[in-house]
């Protein structure tokens, strides 16, 4: 009798195991599973010609499928609704898986989201302008080539940087930080200028190349210690008058006019225009890019 009990649990045991393997190798509930699971990022995520995301996922869709994340939970009809909308909103929604694990009926993938939002993208106002890309992890349940349930991770707080406009404060800043330099320039405030020069500064004046502060001089310690003297031995600013400024981003432009006196002839220039470009970095210049009329400072230089 004792062996008996023992053969037949012996038998329960290698049943249920069988069971439990076939369920899990199951050839063609897998690639059920997972033609699903394509139709569901090509078609029904990815915006086409071809089909619409209601048409796609409802005969995909068991009948309590639940799709849940941090923010709630909604059931077939909401996430539906809420993919509709990303198609007009987004007209080049893609969704592009990158990796598929299966263990039993959970699919885990891995994709990579992309789009251009035009219209009101999670709060913030885009217009077509920029674009994201983001990472996204989706865990799938799945029975017979249909989904149960999808728990999902979306990095939307990457998209929504990526999607920013720059703010007026950054431009204002830019600015600041311009007109900050200048003024430390004008008062001769060598301490304060040290503390705005980025120290892969760039001073870049163009011009006359027989005029010897003309040309790229690169770091803040060759600015300081070599431009710096250099120029002012031979130019002395008379007027320094800026008449327009404009920034956009990290960039500042001025436009004005001057005039100068070169030391070596001791003669002075008539009035000429400038223009200057400014580039700003972590807070600080990285790039004072000059432009002036050489031949005016040039015919002065040389007398």
């Amino acid at each position: 009798m004792r062996k008996l009990i023992l053969s037949f649990t012996t038998i329960l045991i290698i049943v249920v195991n069988t069971a439990c393997d076939a369920q899990k190798s199951n050839p063609n509930e897998i690639a059920k599973n997972k033609k699903a699971i394509m139709d569901f990022y090509n078609k029904a995520l990815t915006v086409n010609k071809d089909t619409r995301p209601t048409k796609v996922l409802t005969p995909l869709m068991e009948t309590n499928y639940t799709s849940t994340s941090s923010s709630g939970t909604k059931d077939s009809k909401q996430l539906m609704g809420q993919l509709e909308f990303f198609w007009k909103l987004i007209p080049d929604l893609k969704w592009q898986t990158q990796q598929i694990i299966n263990q039993d009926d959970i699919y885990v993938v891995r994709s990579i989201a992309t789009g251009t939002p035009n219209g009101n993208f999670m709060g913030l106002a885009t217009d077509g302008a920029k674009s994201f890309k983001i990472t996204t992890i989706d865990i799938h349940t799945m029975k017979n080539g249909k989904f149960v349930n999808t728990h999902h991770v979306e990095d939307w707080a990457t998209a929504m940087q990526q999607l920013k406009p720059k703010t007026e404060k950054n431009i204002d800043q830019t600015m600041k930080i311009a007109t900050d330099f200048m003024g430390t320039m004008g008062k001769g405030d060598i301490e304060k200028m040290k503390s705005l020069m980025h120290e892969d500064m760039v001073w870049h004046n163009e011009g006359d190349k027989k005029l010897p502060w003309i040309g790229p001089w690169k770091g803040k310690k060759v600015i300081l210690e070599k431009f710096f003297p250099l120029f002012g031995t031979n130019f002395k600013t008379i007027k320094w008058e800026p008449n327009d400024a404009l920034s956009k981003g990290d960039t500042a432009a001025f436009f004005g006019k001057m005039i100068g006196e070169l030391t070596k002839s001791g003669k002075k220039t008539n009035e000429f225009t400038y223009a200057l470009r400014v580039k700003v970095k972590d807070g600080k210049i990285i790039l004072w890019n000059w432009f002036e009329d050489s031949y005016e400072v040039s015919k002065a230089y040389s007398k």
